[in-house]
């Protein structure tokens, strides 16, 4: 890692370490009641894969894939490098983004520095779609080693979280999971009743993945510092069925020969075109979806992760096109917001 990556380390871990005590005792008090050890379930919990979910189709700043880069350079970089985002357009000095970089670290990072934390989630629920769908439809499952150089926010980023950690200060996190069990009867995006329940989950949700999550918000994000590689730091690679038989599932083989990584397939994600309303994600996500299924869709009247790609690469080709949609801004909003429908209902 780079000086000013391993400071920003330091620097979270110092303010996580504040009231580390208090968060101590605050876990002791629940957890001793039912015999459970505090250290015990903050290392079951730090156990949880770690997930960057990314969509491999869409366009990066150099005119290729995600998934062609990625496959050329061995690398995972961050969006301040590619260009390409499953959120908001910030990342330039003096974005939204930078803004809140440079708060949760402390201004650790230079202004004009392109290697810049790489961001994932933790997979406590060990969701086969990953930790949290909303950013792609595929995602990377990272080697348990990585988690030295992490950081934790208790909420994304762009909410701007006070709850900040380092694998060894995770406490804190933990602390506001509770709180929000006893205040709201939810852990992250699952409804639970009590205290006593949620620790039987933490301690005893099965290591392999299995179930879809359908997360959309509620996450543990997780920060990276420093390259990631995908020789050293990736273990497997969650794939969308609906890319099955196209050039992108032929790149992802070699991608995972290549780099030793192991290919797994999340069971295809769709929706029906007319099942599509306005409520979820407003009225033109029916309209948008309707002319994805009549461009490539061959009208079979379903949308899916493959389709999305093909839309959004197309927005960016042609964008005359997509002229009764909106402009180049509302398009990439409206295709995200599709895909958070199927990421959701599919």
């Amino acid at each position: 890692m780079l000086n000013y990556q391993e400071q920003a380390l330091a620097k979270v871990r110092k303010y996580a370490k504040i009231n580390d005590n208090d968060n101590l005792t605050y876990l002791e008090n629940i957890c001793t009641p039912f015999h459970v050890n505090v250290q015990q379930l903050i290392d079951r919990v730090l156990q949880s894969p770690i997930t960057i979910n990314f969509h491999p189709d869409r366009f990066a700043n150099n005119g290729k894939t995600v998934l062609q880069n990625l496959l050329e350079q061995g690398y995972y970089h961050g969006q301040f490098r590619t260009g390409t985002t499953n959120g908001g357009k910030t990342a330039f000095i003096g974005g939204d983004r930078f803004l809140w970089e440079q708060r949760m670290f402390f201004n650790s990072y230079p202004e004009d520095a392109l290697d810049r934390p790489k961001y994932g989630a933790l997979n406590i629920f060990r969701y086969i779609d990953g930790a949290c769908v909303r950013f792609g439809s595929c995602h990377f499952i990272l080697k348990q080693e990585i988690i030295k150089r992490c950081t934790f926010s208790y909420g994304d980023s762009s909410t701007n979280p006070t709850t900040l950690s380092t694998n060894d200060t995770f406490a804190v996190v933990l602390v506001e999971l509770l709180k929000d069990v006893q205040k709201n009867g939810k852990c992250l995006n699952r409804v639970v009743s009590s205290e006593q329940e949620t620790l039987a989950i933490l301690l005893n949700t099965p290591h392999h993945i299995k179930d879809k999550g359908k997360n959309l918000d509620q996450c543990i994000e997780t920060h990276i510092h420093g390259d990631i590689s995908l020789a050293n730091d990736i273990d497997s690679f969650y794939m969308d069925g609906s890319f099955k038989g196209t050039t992108f599932a032929k790149q992802a083989e070699a991608l995972c020969r290549k780099y030793n990584i192991a290919l797994e397939w999340i069971p295809k994600r769709q929706v029906d075109v007319g099942e599509i309303g306005d409520l979820f994600r407003g009225p033109m996500i029916p309209k948008l979806a309707k002319k994805i299924d009549h461009l490539w869709g061959n009208r079979q009247g379903i949308i899916d992760a493959r389709l999305i790609g093909l839309a959004s690469r197309d927005s960016i080709l042609h964008p005359t096109n997509w002229g009764d949609i909106g402009n180049d801004t509302e398009v990439f909003q409206y295709l995200k917001q599709l895909w958070h429908t199927v990421g959701y209902f599919g």
